[in-house]
């Protein structure tokens, strides 16, 4: 019995100098590394926007429309942890009530700024990705409109704690843009 009692120590006190061997092993640098865990630190160029706003400008359908006045109410939180910039919009178009959501995440691994835009009147999500440059965050992606694809391009700009600038730009061929939509939105007091 204690013959079998001590080649179990030996292979036990074998194995524990292996596990330091193989976790050094398994610790290969060229490996994938997991990247930082938590809210990104780049999603905090938005904090000046958290809160409830009021925007008023103006849009129009295609490059030859009138402009026509345009007002909404929007309100802008962190959510999940921190990790995602929601805004609720909410808005009168063409005489029809708009609600709209957004999510905004900044992503550590392409180093790109990541959209989605969803609203009532479309019933559809709208991905975009841009880059925050110069004071400036600017996302675009593909959307569809009666069977066609076309491009959108939004832009936050002039962030200060009490207001900032939105202008929409739309593009039949992703070259040529017009604004459709621009504006001002002013911190609720």
């Amino acid at each position: 019995m204690k013959t079998v009692r001590n080649i179990v120590m030996i292979i036990m006190a074998g194995l524990a100098l292996c596990v330091p061997v193989f976790a050094q092993e398994t610790a290969d640098s060229t490996a994938p590394q997991m990247p930082p865990m938590g809210p990104p630190q780049q999603l905090q160029q938005l904090a000046k926007m958290v809160g409830a706003w009021q925007y008023a400008g103006e849009m129009r359908m295609t490059p030859d429309a009138p402009w026509m006045p345009n007002t909404a109410t929007s309100v802008n939180l962190y959510t999940c942890g921190g990790a995602t910039f929601q805004t609720e919009f909410t808005s009168s178009i063409m005489g029809m009530e708009m609600k709209g959501l957004s999510l905004t995440c900044y992503d550590r691994e392409t180093g790109k700024w990541q959209s989605i835009w969803t609203d009532n009147l479309a019933g559809r999500i709208s991905y975009y990705e841009g880059d925050f440059k110069d004071g400036k965050l600017v996302v675009s992606g593909q959307d569809k409109m009666q069977g066609q694809t076309t491009y959108t391009r939004t832009t936050y700009y002039d962030i200060t704690d009490s207001t900032h600038k939105f202008t929409m730009e739309n593009s039949m061929d992703g070259q040529s843009w017009f604004v459709c939509m621009q504006g001002t939105y002013t911190k609720q007091k």
